[in-house]
């Protein structure tokens, strides 16, 4: 399934950039519905690059049939992103600790100007949930969250920047 999600963040473009490399912003993500804080595992720069893997861990419901495949308790993920700072362009890849057979995530994004005090992140991905009939409507569940934790994730992103 084909995700694509526009989201406006109040805050500079460059300092947007800057809070998705600071390890302290992730600490603020653990406010958003479903996931337990997010720890950076790693982070990396080399030459206008940067690389950042950040430890995910699913702390909503799941409901009955996805229960009988799944254990909430081992629906963990490291998100890799490579950052090219010069174009704001950020590749996306999710790699599950557990249930790799399961699931695939990869995408882009990129943080665009939209102003002196505004910016919006574009964001393209490919997502596959790989069970049989279930796919496609897990596919669409996990898209909505995909939607509502970019938009969680804008609003974190203002009051960090904002120093709140």
């Amino acid at each position: 399934m084909k995700v694509v999600v526009d989201e406006q963040i109040r805050a500079p473009v460059d300092a947007v950039q800057e809070a998705y490399l600071d390890p302290a912003f992730y600490e603020r993500l653990g406010r958003l519905p479903g996931i337990d804080p997010p720890r950076l595992r790693s982070l990396s720069r080399s030459e206008g690059r940067v690389q950042a893997v950040v430890g995910y861990r699913f702390a909503g419901q799941l409901n009955g049939a996805a229960r009988r495949i799944l254990d909430p308790s081992r629906l963990s993920w490291a998100q890799v992103s490579e950052v090219d700072l010069a174009s704001r362009r950020t590749t996306l890849t999710m790699v599950p600790d557990n249930y790799g057979q399961l699931l695939s995530f990869c995408g882009w994004y990129e943080l665009v100007a939209l102003g002196d005090d505004r910016c919006r992140q574009h964001l393209e991905a490919d997502l596959r949930v790989h069970v049989p009939l279930l796919g496609p409507l897990a596919e669409r569940a996990i898209a909505g969250s995909i939607r509502e934790n970019l938009a969680g994730t804008a609003r974190a992103l203002e009051s960090y920047v904002a120093g709140l």
